[in-house]
């Protein structure tokens, strides 16, 4: 998530990016999958 090309950053701004290092934890995966369908269906409208 660090670095100085400015494509990169830029997007990095623009965009979520889900975070899906902890996949295993199923907290931690429930949460960040329901943002995930949270910001997709916002998308739509």
């Amino acid at each position: 998530m660090d670095t100085d090309k400015a494509w990169a950053a830029d997007i990095r701004r623009t965009r979520h990016i889900g975070n899906f290092t902890e996949w295993k934890n199923h907290d931690s995966y429930k949460k960040n999958f329901d943002r995930l369908l949270r910001d997709l269906k916002a998308s739509e409208e």
